[in-house]
């Protein structure tokens, strides 16, 4: 039987993941919920169990906190967790704005997603040495963020093929589609390189056709906002505007990825002290903080508070379905990615994996987004073509300050881990003293969530 571990009993992960394991598998599983709260762990055993109802299946669940005994012999290992909660990613957003600086999600990049990336770089080892002795086979498939850091530690700590994934890709191939004329997205593929959340469509075509030719055409000279749509949802339901993206694209003629949201963050000019903000209500929900340049609202730590409800609410809704109606299967491709892996298939898909000359213009042995080829064998990323030399000067620094951060956490160099935080595109505008004196907030603040006491050791310079 096929053995298949949850690391984080996510609420919202757990239920779209589990149900398109069981969409690809036919055959029963034995699935594990490791979690330090042992009730979210049993939770979704339970839900698990109430899935052989629906699912008319016979699998077997497991829910617990002891990770070593969930990892001995597993085939399969999804991590879906965040160190520290909302109470760190609080901190993660404060902290940079008593220096001015607007972090609008502040889970990837910038001084809050070096924040995070601090106390949950330890853990991530930790996961890692495990699977190295318990499951050395075994694919890792990690949703956590920052998704590049984090799968970067996985890929240089463990021997096991490793994968970092992110429904970013939807994304970005439902805005190209919904620019075309009806009728052409099932013709649509594309090429794309850049980290993750800030990756740029180096090509796509549509049923052959350079698609770029295509696009100009309908544009016929107009800017990019004049066909995109207002704003699209993402997979968790975080809604995004493309004021910004039709800017870089008017600029770059190059297609980022179009979630404004995530993209202002990697930019210099977009968050800083002199970012206008206002406070807006959207659609009568809880009031929002909002970029007014580009008109991008901010997911606030309330909002994230109100979504966690909404993903209760929909977690508990199995325990309503019918027998023999059980969810629809979400479009992530981790389900279909471990089943090419553990039963001969072939997939091609993007995954995150470690720059080895695949994306030459960006920092060799940084995390890199791009397609790749999962089978048997493991991950093999595929060659990109390359982004306009412009917008690779927007993507070389976001590569190396977190191929900094990483080397600076495994090596245990505290200085590494400072240059790394001075090289943020997002903190461009301090000073060397105010870098320092960020940096030293944000370490301390991360104390209590698992930083490393390393990280205090810095050369002190004045």
């Amino acid at each position: 039987m096929i053995r298949i571990v949850f690391l984080g009993a996510s609420l919202n992960w757990v239920p779209r993941l589990l149900t398109d394991l069981l969409v690809v598998f036919p055959e029963p599983l034995a699935v594990w919920f490791v979690d330090l709260d042992p009730g979210a762990a049993e939770a979704c055993r339970s839900w698990g169990e109430e899935a052989n109802r629906v699912f008319g299946r016979r699998d077997e669940y497991r829910g617990g906190t002891d990770r070593q005994a969930a990892l001995r012999g597993a085939d399969a290992v999804l991590v879906t967790l965040s160190t520290g909660g909302f109470p760190a990613m609080a901190l993660d957003l404060s902290i940079p704005e008593a220096f001015g600086l607007y972090a609008t999600v502040g889970d990837t990049c910038g001084p809050s997603g070096w924040s995070r990336a601090i106390r949950n770089i330890p853990v991530f080892e930790a996961f890692a040495d495990d699977f190295e002795a318990l499951c050395p086979k075994a694919m890792i498939v990690n949703y956590s963020n920052p998704m590049a850091a984090l799968t970067s530690v996985l890929l240089q700590r463990c021997g096991n093929p490793a994968v970092g994934l992110c429904h970013a890709v939807f994304e970005t191939r439902d805005v190209l589609a919904a620019l075309l004329p009806p009728g052409t997205p099932d013709g649509l593929q594309m090429e794309f390189v850049g980290m993750n959340h800030f990756t740029w469509v180096t090509g796509f075509t549509v049923d052959g056709e350079n698609g770029y030719e295509r696009l100009d055409r309908r544009l016929s000279g107009r800017s990019l906002l004049a066909l995109l749509p207002e704003e699209t949802e993402d997979e968790i339901g975080f809604s995004s505007g493309h004021r910004l993206c039709a800017e870089l694209f008017d600029l770059y003629r190059c297609m980022p990825y179009p979630a404004d949201r995530h993209t202002v963050e990697f930019l210099p000019w977009g968050t800083g002290p002199r970012a206008e903000r206002r406070t807006t209500l959207h659609a009568g929900r809880i009031p929002y903080e909002e970029l007014v340049r580009y008109r991008i609202r901010r997911t606030a730590i309330v909002h994230r508070e109100a979504y966690r409800d909404l993903s209760l609410k929909a977690f508990r809704q199995i325990w309503d379905r019918k027998a023999g109606d059980p969810p629809p299967r979400s479009r992530e491709t981790g389900a279909d990615m471990i089943r090419a892996y553990l039963l001969d298939g072939v997939l091609v898909d993007a995954v995150n994996a470690l720059n080895a000359g695949q994306a030459p213009q960006l920092a060799a042995g940084a995390c890199v987004e791009t397609l790749g080829v999962v089978d048997r064998t493991g991950v093999r990323p595929l060659p990109a073509s390359p982004l306009p030399e412009p917008v690779a000067e927007l993507v070389r620094p976001v590569a190396l300050a977190q191929k900094w951060l990483v080397d600076g956490m495994l090596g245990r160099d505290p200085d590494l881990a400072l240059q790394a935080l001075r090289l943020e595109p997002q903190a461009a505008g301090l000073s060397c003293g105010e870098i320092r004196e960020l940096y030293d907030a944000l370490v301390a603040a991360n104390r209590p969530f698992g930083a490393p006491a390393f990280l205090e050791g810095r050369r002190r310079t004045t």
